[in-house]
Order: structure tokens, then sequence, then C-alpha cells
């Protein structure tokens, strides 16, 4: 009896399972490719209306996986580079963590140039929370365009940090952020020249950012360059075109000798030096980000001084 059993037993789930295979197999050859690719441009056009995507393949792949390659979004219908591409997404779904949470769960991966984000994502009941926290390695600026041309400047360098983030549809609260930046290797283009500069080189940069609705907040900002070291905090009040947004950030630089590059030893450069003795150099920037102006509090005219000589 126990032996026939064990046979039925034996036999039900070899059954089962080679049906679950035969159905696993049946969703993979079946799978709506193209019908999936329109779904997902439709989802990131209403995601960031700004931009016009285009999705190279949608894919459903083993183990339950979906793939999409090619994902590109452009300024305009006709342009030719796109302004953020992504090589690969890959979703993941953790069905076990979506039944215990009652909310679906995946985890995802991003192929961003030579970097990659990788991270999950938790996607609540009514789909009006949308949580996601990840982690971004290599990811050059020089691959996402869009940044440099929302700021109106040039931008580059590698960037790698770790991220949280918030996004509440229908309600004022908008998107909330928490995020630790690092980028290395980078070079920043000014709006206006300080003294004989017109773009910031700098070997490292970090930041930690709180955003909450219209409001990004900057802490512990610190930069490591050729021409100085230093430090800032402040905010921007986000607007709908980025180059009107405002910003007030706050800090002070340590001068290097490259800082004062093309400036002769004068009687106005010696007396900056001597006022600022070991002393850091106060600065706040603020106004549109398109065009913000910078004070230097207690040394303004000294430093307007020195940018007349350069003249």
């Amino acid at each position: 009896m126990l032996k026939r059993a064990g046979r039925w037993l034996g036999s039900g789930l070899g059954y089962l399972l080679y049906g679950a295979g035969v159905l696993v197999l049946l969703l993979w050859l079946l799978f709506p490719k193209e019908a999936a690719r329109r779904f997902a441009e439709a989802a990131l056009g209403r995601a960031c209306p700004e931009l016009h995507w285009r999705v190279g393949t949608v894919a459903l792949e083993m183990p339950v996986a979906l793939t999409l390659r090619a994902i590109e979004g452009y300024g305009q219908k006709g342009d030719k580079h796109p302004l953020v591409r992504v090589e690969v997404l890959t979703l993941q779904p953790q069905v076990i963590e979506s039944l215990r949470g009652g909310c679906v769960q995946a985890g995802y991966r991003m192929a961003v140039g030579k970097g990659d984000v990788a991270g999950w994502l938790r996607l609540h009941p009514g789909r009006e929370r949308l949580h996601v926290e990840g982690a971004a390695r290599d990811v050059r600026l020089a691959d996402m365009p869009l940044l440099s041309l929302q700021l109106n400047r040039t931008l580059q360098g590698s960037m790698a940090g770790t991220f949280t983030a918030d996004l509440v549809r229908a309600t004022d609260a908008g998107l909330s952020l928490e995020a630790r930046v690092k980028v290395e290797n980078g070079r920043l283009g000014l709006k206006r020249p300080i003294l004989s500069h017109t773009e910031l080189p700098f070997s490292q940069g970090s930041v930690i950012l709180h955003g909450h609705g219209e409001t990004l907040q900057f802490e512990q900002g610190l930069v490591e360059s050729e021409l100085f070291d230093g430090r800032f905090s402040g905010m921007v009040i986000m607007h709908g075109d980025p180059l009107l947004s405002q910003v007030d950030v706050k800090g002070a630089i340590q001068p290097k000798n490259k800082f004062f590059k093309g400036l002769d030893n004068t009687v106005a450069l010696q007396a900056f030096r001597m006022q600022l003795k070991d002393n850091p150099l106060p600065f706040r920037i603020t106004g549109d980000l398109s065009n913000p102006g910078i004070h230097y509090e207690g040394f303004a005219m000294l430093f307007q001084t020195l940018e007349k000589e350069l003249k």
C-alpha cells in the first residue's frame, strides 16, 4: 500500500513539475514582446514627459526576469543622439517578499555606459507609492547628457553613491530623496569665471542630499581640487524649468597656488593673502541656477580688484 502510494505521489509530482515546466516554456515563447515594449515606452513617457522615449527590445528571460535593452530618451523626436541611455535594465520579481509584504517587490539592475545602478523597488497597493533603494558605481556623467543640458554647463566625472527615494502620486509631497553621492575626476563648467578659471576641475567631491517635494538640501559637501579644497552646504528650490531653480549655497575654500594663476604679485594680491592668512575664503552662491551670483563676504572688494587686474 505504501509502495503504491509512493508511486502515485512520485508520479503526481512528476506530472506537476512537467506541467509547470511546460507553462513556463509557453510563457517564455508566447510572451508579447512588442506589446510589452510599447507599454514600457508609454510608462516612461508618463513618468518623464519631457523626453521622447524609445525601447529597443523587451524579453522574458530565465529564471523569471524582465529585461529591457537600449532604453533611450530624446529631447525631440528627430534627434539622433539620446539625452539618456540605459543599455540594459533587468527587473527580477521577488515573489516571496511580495507575498509577505502584500505589495509588488523586485530587484533591478541598470547598465549605464560602463557603470551600473542596482537595488530593489517596492510598489505599494493602489500604485500610489513607489519606494526605491540602490547603489550606483562608476556611472560617468558624460554618459547622461541630460544633466549638462539641464544645468546648461559642461559636467564630467565618475559618480558613485547610495540612495533611497519615495515617489507618491496625486499628493503635494511628490518625491522624497536621501542620497550620498561621490564624484571623482570631475570637471564643472562655470557660468561666471572665477579669476581666470572658466571651469572647476576636481579630483573628488562628495555631498549628502535630502530632497522633499520641491526642495533639495545639501549637507557635508566637500571638494578637493588643484585650485582649492572646499566645503559647502545649502539648498535648491526646484522649478519646472531646471534653469529657473533657485540656489542658495554657503561654504568656504582654502585656495592653492593655481587658484591665483595669471596674477602678478601686486599690492592687491599681497593684501588679499595677508587678510586671508591661513583662514578659508567664505563664499555664498545665490540666484537662478542658470546664472547664479557669487559673493565673497568681507573679501568682495579685494576680489573685484584681483579680477580687474586680469582684464
